[in-house]
Parts: structure tokens; C-alpha cells; sequence
């Protein structure tokens, strides 16, 4: 009887013990389940739909920035010829080498280009000035040609060159070229630079009667001495570029008769002389670009110096043959 009731004690014993295990017991999906965070107030719950291997692989791989590649920089466009080109041409200095520019302005005329502004520096600003006042290049070659050598450089019995005179032997020739003309007057703007010694500052001479003018844009070494303590602003390109426009021009030519140091003949007699290094300076000047300048057109005059005015009607011949051949190229980009 003891045995039986023990029997069943210990039944009773175990079935309670497995009954406590079972509150215990916990399935993988309960354990996997336990592993995550629970929810926050307001927040959306984890869907627990297992991920594809794609995504896994997503997933596990690190993150990158994003990282911005710099495009290779491109050279600046060329200038734009506008549609209706309004061109201003600034005749470069150089004494005796600018009768080339007479040249350069009898093939302007044969190619029929339109020159709606016009300036120019040392003793091209004169061959600017006729050519504004009527513009007809056989007016400029008329008026530049009465110009007489020995006005310009007075040589001595024992054939010395006397440099630096004074511009007033000039008068002779603004009175015959210039007569009672002011430059507001022009068929077309007009201007060429002129420097003020004293003040150390640039003047565009735009403005009053031409004998003046002329007297300031003029003088230069080696051919006079400073004019009321002024002298050609010869460097003064890009200014002068920036007054035509102003007056309405939208391309603008320099037009240069000076080659680099170095060329066939030195720019005075005296290889040298100060002066000669000086002029040596203001052609390498010219041979840059220039702000405000569209393009450079460079007359061929290397076999001529500076004083070589008994040579004039070959320079002029030679900067002819040489703006023909160039303006060709050009009025084809202009559209004439």
C-alpha cells in the first residue's frame, strides 16, 4: 500500500516538473524574435520577411560618398565676329615704317571694308586723322606725301642726323593737312593718345582744333622733344581700343608695322644708340596681346628703320603687298 502511494507521488512529481519546463521552453523563432529591439511609440514595425541574397549582399556592402569628378577645363572660345561687324582699326607707330599704313588703307578701300572707327599712335595718328576726316586713302597719301624730309630730321653738312627737334617745324604741314579742322568735326570717331610727362597719366585726344592734337600725339624720340611736357603714348593700344568702344565699334584691328627686336635693320641708324633700344622695347610691346583687341594684322616693313623717310613710297608699296594678302583671310571671317 505504501509502495502504491509512493508510486504515485512520484508521478505526480514529475508531471508537475515537465509542466514548469514547457513554461520555460523556446522555440527558434521565439530566440530570433528576442534578439530585436522593440518598437518605439509612433515608430513602424520591423517586417520580419526574409531578405533576398541580393539584398543581403547590398546591405553588407560599405558605404561610399559620392565623390565629384572635375571636368578638364577648356581653352576660352574664340572671339565671335558679331553678325554686323562695326570695325575700328588703330594704326601702330613706328616714324617712318607707319607709311605702310597708307598701304594697308588703299587695300581697306579695294576690299571694300567699312571702317567705322579709326585712331592712331606717333606719326600714324596724322594718316588716322586725314583718313577720318574724308575717308579716302587717297586723300592720306595726298597730304602725308607733302610732308618734307628735312622737317622731320635736319642733317648736317658732314651728314650728322640733328634728332630731337622741335615739333613746331611741323606747323607747315598741319597747315596745309589740317586747316581750321577740329576732330569732333570727322565723318567717323577719331583719336590718338597722348602722355602728359608732368601729370604722369594718358590723354585720348579726341576733342579741338588738329594742329594741338597733333603736336601732343606726335612728339616722340628720336624725331622731337616733348610738346608743352607731352609726348605719343605709344604703348597706349588697349587704351585707345577701349575709347573706339565706347563710340560704338564691336572689333577692333591694331595694325602694326613694328617686327620683333631682332629683324633685318636696326629701328635707328645707330644699332646702339639709346633710342634704338628703346624702339627695340616698344616692338616686342607690340607683339603681345592686347586687351581690348580683336586681332593683329602686322605689315611687313623688317628691311626700313624708323628714320628711313627718303624711302617712304617703298614702305607704303610694301605694306600694300602685305594687307592684301592678310585682308583676303579676314573679309572672309567678316562676311564682305
Amino acid at each position: 500500500m505504501s509502495f502504491l502511494f509512493s508510486r504515485k507521488s512520484t508521478s505526480l512529481l514529475l508531471t508537475l516538473v515537465f509542466l514548469a519546463g514547457c513554461q520555460s521552453f523556446k522555440t527558434r523563432e521565439d530566440i530570433r524574435n528576442a534578439t530585436k529591439p522593440a518598437p518605439t511609440p509612433g515608430s513602424k514595425s520591423t517586417s520580419t520577411t526574409p531578405t533576398s541574397p541580393r539584398q543581403t549582399e547590398e546591405a553588407a556592402t560599405p558605404y561610399q560618398p559620392d565623390i565629384q569628378v572635375e571636368e578638364p577645363t577648356t581653352p576660352p572660345p574664340a572671339p565671335v565676329i558679331p553678325a554686323m561687324p562695326k570695325i575700328a582699326f588703330i594704326l601702330g607707330g613706328g616714324g617712318a615704317k607707319t607709311y605702310a599704313h597708307i598701304g594697308f588703307l588703299h587695300e581697306l578701300t579695294r576690299a571694300k571694308v567699312p571702317v567705322y572707327a579709326i585712331g592712331g599712335i606717333e606719326f600714324a595718328s596724322p594718316m588716322a586723322a586725314l583718313y577720318a576726316n574724308r575717308e579716302q586713302a587717297n586723300d592720306v597719301e595726298w597730304q602725308m606725301f607733302k610732308m618734307k624730309d628735312d622737317e622731320i630730321i635736319k642733317k648736317s653738312l658732314l651728314g650728322n642726323v640733328n634728332k630731337n627737334g622741335d615739333i613746331t617745324v611741323m606747323r607747315e604741314f598741319y597747315n596745309t593737312a589740317f586747316k581750321n579742322q577740329k576732330a569732333e568735326d570727322y565723318r567717323i570717331p577719331f583719336a590718338c593718345p597722348s602722355y602728359n610727362l608732368k601729370k604722369n597719366q594718358s590723354l585720348m585726344m579726341n576733342r579741338g582744333g588738329m594742329e594741338q592734337l597733333m603736336s601732343m600725339c606726335m612728339a616722340y624720340p628720336p624725331f622731337f622733344k616733348p610738346f608743352q611736357g607731352n609726348i605719343a603714348a605709344v604703348r597706349e593700344v588697349s587704351g585707345l581700343a577701349r575709347y573706339l568702344r565706347q563710340k560704338g565699334a564691336n572689333f577692333v584691328v591694331f595694325v602694326n608695322v613694328l617686327q620683333g627686336p631682332g629683324g633685318n635693320k636696326p629701328f635707328t641708324l645707330d644699332a646702339s644708340a639709346t633710342d634704338n633700344v628703346l624702339w627695340s622695347e616698344i616692338a616686342g610691346l607690340y607683339n603681345k596681346p592686347f586687351a581690348g583687341v580683336d586681332t593683329v594684322i602686322t605689315l611687313e616693313t623688317g628691311d626700313y628703320g624708323i628714320m628711313d623717310f627718303d624711302k617712304r613710297r617703298e614702305i607704303m608699296n610694301k605694306g600694300a603687298d602685305s594687307a592684301n594678302r592678310q585682308l583676303k583671310t579676314l573679309t572672309r571671317k567678316w562676311g564682305l
